[in-house]
This record gives structure tokens, sequence and C-alpha cells, in this order.
């Protein structure tokens, strides 16, 4: 089992694919530490540029958290958290194994007679 972080910045959710793409089943991607409830649910004022990149980051989040939580109920990857403090937990997603028709399909051998 691998352990990534994520950073979340410009660029994370092609970084989340990447890592989506190539994980193995039981990896886990750590995509945020904080309270992702409470940190969704912060605004920044347009007007205050000198927290710009924060508000870029909030923004990023948001639009990550979303396509990871899609990808939960897809059945990509499970969900969990890590309890780190008083409100601040580590946030995971773990990838699930997939199959993608690899099973061979039973086939119906009663109808067949030997030639």
């Amino acid at each position: 089992m691998e352990r990534t972080v994520l950073e979340v910045s410009p660029g994370a959710l092609s970084d989340y694919y990447d890592w989506l793409k190539a994980a193995a089943s039981g990896d886990v991607l750590v995509y945020w530490s904080g309270d992702l409830q409470y940190d969704r649910q912060v605004v920044i004022p347009e007007n205050d540029v000198l927290r710009g990149h924060d508000r870029l980051r909030l923004a990023t989040l948001n639009i990550l958290a979303d396509r990871i939580l899609e990808d939960a109920k897809d059945g990509h990857v499970l969900l969990t958290q890590k309890r780190l403090g008083t409100n601040i937990f580590e946030y995971r997603a773990t990838r699930r194994r997939q199959d993608f028709g690899s099973a061979k399909p039973k086939i119906n051998t009663d109808d067949l007679v030997l030639a």
C-alpha cells in the first residue's frame, strides 16, 4: 500500500486523475488535512488581493472534493478520515480493486454435444 499526499494547488485535479489511473488496490491518497466541512465554506472576498492564492486554493479544493466524492459514489475509491487533533482530520481516498471485465463469461454447456 502506497500513501500519497496531494498538494491542493492549480493542477491538483490532473494530479488526482494521474494518481487514480496509476494507483493499485489499497493505495491511499491524502487529499486534504484540516476540517473539510468548514474549510469548504470559507469565502474570501474578490477584493482581498492579498489572499488571492488562498481563494484559488479553496476553489480547487471544492472542485477536487466534489470529484473525489463522485468517484467514491461510482465505487472507484473508498473515503476515510484519520483524526489528527481537535477538528483536524486527514481526508483519504483509498483506491478500490477494479475488475474491468477480466472475468470470463460463464458459458452454458448444456446444449453442446461432442463433435
